[in-house]
């Protein structure tokens, strides 16, 4: 077995739909038997059916068949098997769904023959980390590391018999965000390019990669889901409430909003974590960083 490539890629927004299994519904030690359950059902040909032909031309990978780990609220190792689609796609009765945001994705190649690739996770995750590439953290480990099953990679069997497949996870964008002939607006708290800022036309300041950048208001009762997700990415933030305290004590805190700044280096994975959370709220409440949608 031998890893022959690791590289970054960013996924675009996406929906993951498929089903949920634990540690109870192994046979084996694998989740060999629920793979063939799919395969007898047909259920990734209903799913298949569900991505419009432009889906593929989004994501090039977007077709391939994932098995998904992630950690639930308690800790317990969580494996999915089922694809991912775009936003917005609704889930089949007896299915699930996770809602993603543009993502940085590490993968990694495994090549060898089965079943020795299968189970190297711990392998591709350190070759990762060597390259220099920072896993994206939950509360209870990796926020999400999946088996990707890319045709035709891994379908199609070289002469000695190999096949390759992809371990992707979750990975913080790259640091050092290019300030190169930008500026800052200390006022509208704005990158941007050009001579004056677009909001309050006075000229900015060079852009520093640790100028505060406001990337949205969030509704008062995500304030602490926000804190427990952009802790769990060592996201540096402030958040100020926006309608003053005599306002929060008169109605509560639904009608109060909090207004977001993090430094600019970490906006574009701030603004990602911002807009998972505004979704979650805005299709049905806000769940646990951890917790699945169904």
């Amino acid at each position: 077995m031998d890893i022959v490539n690791v590289y970054r890629e960013t996924a675009p927004p996406s929906r993951f739909i498929g089903k949920r299994y634990t540690d109870m519904d192994r046979a084996g030690g694998s989740f060999g038997a629920k793979w063939d359950e799919w395969h007898q059902h047909g259920w990734f040909a209903l799913l298949e059916g569900l991505a419009p032909p432009e889906w593929a031309g989004t994501f090039p990978e977007a077709q391939s068949y994932i098995g998904l780990m992630r950690w639930d609220g308690g800790g317990a190792m969580e494996y999915w098997i089922g694809l991912f689609l775009p936003p917005g796609t609704g889930a089949p009765e007896g299915f699930l769904s996770i809602d993603y945001p543009a993502t940085d994705l590490g993968v990694c190649w495994l090549k060898g023959r089965m079943p020795e690739i299968f189970s190297r996770e711990e392998e591709c995750l350190d070759r990762m980390k060597a390259e220099g590439f920072t896993l994206r953290q939950g509360a209870h480990g990796p926020e999400m590391v999946a088996e990707r099953y890319q045709s035709p990679r891994f379908t199609d069997e070289d002469a000695r018999g190999n096949v390759i497949l992809d371990i992707v996870a979750a990975i913080e964008p790259e640091l050092g965000a290019d300030t190169a002939g930008r500026q800052y607006c200390d006022r509208d708290f704005l990158a941007f390019e050009g001579e004056t800022c677009p909001e309050c036309k006075r000229p900015g300041a060079p852009l520093q990669p640790d100028d505060p950048i406001f990337i949205g208001e969030l509704p008062g009762p995500l304030r602490n889901a926000l804190q427990i997700a952009f802790s769990a990415r060592d996201i540096p933030f402030t958040a100020l409430p926006h309608m003053g305290s005599g306002f929060t004590m008169a109605a509560g805190d639904l009608l109060e909003t909090w207004r977001v700044y993090v430094p600019f280096e970490r906006s574009a994975e701030a603004d990602s974590a911002l807009g998972g959370l505004l979704t979650g709220w805005r299709t049905g409440g806000a769940p646990s960083p951890n917790e699945p949608r169904g």
